[in-house]
C-alpha cells in the first residue's frame, strides 16, 4: 500500500504541477500540519499509557542487535511508554532531514510524501493499534513488537511478520509491591 501511495502521489505531483515554487508555501503549511498531528497524537498516546500505568510485567528476550542476549524485565506500561519515545525520537529525526531537503536543496516532493506515510504509518503502528483503537494486545500487536523487515516481502527473509518473528516473551500481572516506586528506570537486564 505504501508503494502506491509513493507512485501515485509522485505522478500526482508532477501531473499537478505542485514541484513549482508558488506551492511551496501551502505544501510547508500541509507538511506542518501532519507533522504537528502526529507528534499530538505519539502525546496524547504517552498520556493514555501513563494514565493507565498497565503494571503487567513483561519478560523477554533483547532482540536488539549486538545485545549480549539478556533477558529485559519491564512493565507493559514502561515498554510502551519506550516505544513512544522511539516514535518521537523518529518523527523528529525525519523532520529534520526533510526539512534540511527542502531548504538546503528545494525538494517539494520529500515535504508531500511525508506529509501522507507517517499518518498511514501511525496508524498502522502497534501503538494507536491498541491505545486508540482498543484493540487487544494479541497476534501481531502482542509485546514485545518486532521492526518490521522493510525487505522481508522482496527477499522472502523472515521478519517481514512481528507475530512470527517476535521474541519469546512473557508476562503477569505486577503487584503494586512489586511494581518500581521510583519510574525513573524502564528495564532491567539479567544474564541468562
Amino acid at each position: 500500500m505504501q508503494l502506491a501511495v509513493i507512485f501515485g502521489t509522485m505522478h500526482l505531483v508532477k501531473k499537478a504541477g505542485l514541484e513549482s515554487p508558488e506551492y511551496a508555501p501551502l505544501i510547508r503549511v500541509m507538511y506542518g500540519t501532519a507533522t504537528a498531528v502526529i507528534l499530538a497524537l505519539t502525546f496524547y498516546i504517552k498520556s493514555v499509557v501513563q494514565k493507565g500505568n498497565d503494571t503487567t510485567a513483561l519478560e523477554y528476550d533483547d532482540p536488539a542487535p549486538g545485545s549480549q542476549q539478556g533477558r529485559v524485565v519491564t512493565t507493559v506500561a514502561k515498554y510502551d511508554l519506550g516505544e513512544v519515545a522511539k516514535l518521537q525520537k523518529s518523527t523528529m529525526f525525519t523532520t529534520a532531514i526533510v526539512l534540511f531537503m527542502h531548504f538546503k536543496f528545494g525538494y517539494i516532493q520529500p515535504l508531500i510524501l511525508q506529509s501522507l506515510l507517517p499518518l498511514l504509518n501511525l496508524y498502522k503502528n502497534q501503538l494507536f493499534q491498541i491505545h486508540l483503537l482498543g484493540k487487544p494486545a494479541t497476534d501481531s500487536l502482542k509485546r514485545p513488537w518486532v521492526a518490521e523487515n522493510p525487505f522481508a516481502a522482496l527477499t522472502g527473509a523472515v521478519g517481514g511478520d512481528s507475530a512470527a518473528t517476535a521474541p519469546a516473551a512473557t508476562a503477569a500481572p505486577v503487584s503494586d509491591g512489586d511494581a518500581e516506586s521510583s519510574g525513573s528506570e524502564i528495564e532491567t537486564r539479567k544474564d541468562k
